[in-house]
């Protein structure tokens, strides 16, 4: 799925200079020199948003610390817009930008919490750690944030969908209650420990259940993906989350085979250039879906129906 970014128009810059990585991924360097043909308005937007985030935070009766990873953030996209109306161009460069980007999309997250009655708690876990997405540090708040993300996307397309423990969301679908765990690598040194305690938390509440795995963290740190086209950007990320599943097939059968697990989601979200469109800069994410090959005609119906309805 592609997810464009608020922001819109032509990006002029001098003094370009991209780093290639082997992977196809390029690190943005220079300073942004000209971004006159911008329209304000987009800027102004994503300062709405942040304002609107810390108005979440305030009416679940949190203090959100501008110290913390989110408070950051926030306070950058704020930043940006400031810099623009005042003029600052010297004051604009491609790390507040980018991360006034990530702010935008923890925003098409979150904000949705507004109306779950316990989103004190989910919130307050956003609070422990760095939401930058650039660094490859671990942190709490990236793990609650990809099960929001799943949850906000999902329940975009069907009501009822729920934050719960265990596993961490539940579909309530055609007569059946399915599970979903999620899951954020760090690393792909214990996946088969993953897979293992998703199952745990599937087997004994759920007649089936789905683990989504995002390998956001396993990609290239300060990294933009530069492609020629939308498509090309699609293929790319379909690449990588294809190539993680071959690598690691044997424990997904192994883990899967025996369990009530039958599917995963995996999934790979990164900040895209794609010059030749607009807009150039956006927030793009795929996810790629893997299944038991031997599933019951109900199950398989079932699954079928809700990706199809959620995919698309």
């Amino acid at each position: 799925m592609m997810t464009k970014d608020s922001f819109s128009g032509k990006y002029k810059r001098s003094g370009q200079a991209w780093q290639q990585l082997p992977s196809g991924i390029f690190v943005p360097t220079a300073k942004i020199s000209d971004i006159s043909v911008r329209s304000k308005t987009n800027y102004l937007r994503i300062k709405e948003r942040a304002i609107e985030i810390a108005n979440l935070f305030v009416a679940a009766g949190l203090k959100l610390d501008a110290s913390s990873g989110l408070g950051q953030l926030i306070g950058q996209a704020k930043e940006l817009s400031d810099n623009w109306l005042l003029a600052k161009e010297e004051d604009l460069n491609y790390k507040t930008f980018f991360l006034s980007m990530h702010l935008d999309r923890i925003a098409d997250a979150i904000l949705p919490l507004s109306i779950v009655s316990d989103k004190k708690k989910f919130l307050k876990k956003l609070k422990s750690g760095t939401l930058d997405f650039f660094s490859r540090e671990k942190s709490k708040a990236k793990n609650m944030l990809w099960e929001i993300e799943v949850w906000a996307r999902l329940r975009k397309r069907l009501n009822t969908v729920f934050l719960e423990e265990p596993p961490d969301i539940v579909v309530r679908f055609e007569n059946s209650s399915i599970g979903i765990s999620c899951k954020k690598l760090y690393s792909e040194s214990h996946v088969q420990n993953v897979l293992s305690q998703a199952v745990k938390q599937i087997e004994q509440e759920f007649e089936f259940g789905v683990i989504a795995i995002n390998l956001d963290d396993l990609l290239p740190a300060n990294a933009v993906l530069k492609m020629e086209s939308t498509d090309a950007v699609t293929e790319k990320l379909n690449e990588i989350n294809v190539t993680f599943i071959n690598r690691h097939v044997r424990h997904f059968t192994k883990y899967f085979s025996k369990s009530r697990i039958i599917s995963a989601i995996i999934s790979t979200s990164i900040l895209t250039d794609v010059p030749s469109e607009k807009p150039r800069f956006r927030n793009t994410s795929q996810w790629t879906i893997w299944t038991v090959s031997e599933l019951s005609q109900r199950h398989k119906n079932q699954l079928t129906k809700l990706y199809s309805m959620v995919m698309n």
